[in-house]
């Protein structure tokens, strides 16, 4: 009775073997998320930004910015990038530099997105 069900049950393991890995494999998508670093710079922040302000006041509208050339420190840069999780999916990057002379802001320098900034 036993030999009997063998060529049964090969032919069943098969069929079920490729087919479960066929089921596993379909269900391990990976799922990539978006990616942002660095400051957020909005439109608000920087219509509020005037030249002479002092550093205190730039640090508390802007934040801390994402680096401080410890060889310039009169050169605070705001860095942001953004990649979406989808292979195709849009990438931005944009940076404002901001100069001081001593305690005074003295120029600010931007390469911001051609669709503009997000609001706060």
């Amino acid at each position: 009775m036993n030999i009997a069900r063998q060529p049964y049950m090969k032919n069943n393991l098969t069929i079920a073997i490729p087919l479960l890995s066929l089921v596993l494999i379909a269900g391990c998508s990976v799922h990539k998320i978006d990616i942002q670093q660095g400051n957020i710079v909005s439109q608000e922040m920087m219509s509020q930004l005037k030249i002479g302000m002092k550093r205190d006041e730039v640090k508390r509208l802007m934040g801390r910015p994402l680096i401080i050339d410890p060889f310039r420190r009169d050169r605070w840069d705001y860095i942001h990038t953004f990649k979406s999780g989808k292979d195709d999916g849009p990438r931005s990057q944009y940076r404002v530099t901001l100069f001081f002379d001593g305690q005074r802001l003295t120029r600010i320098d931007s390469k911001l997105p051609a669709e503009g900034l997000p609001a706060r």
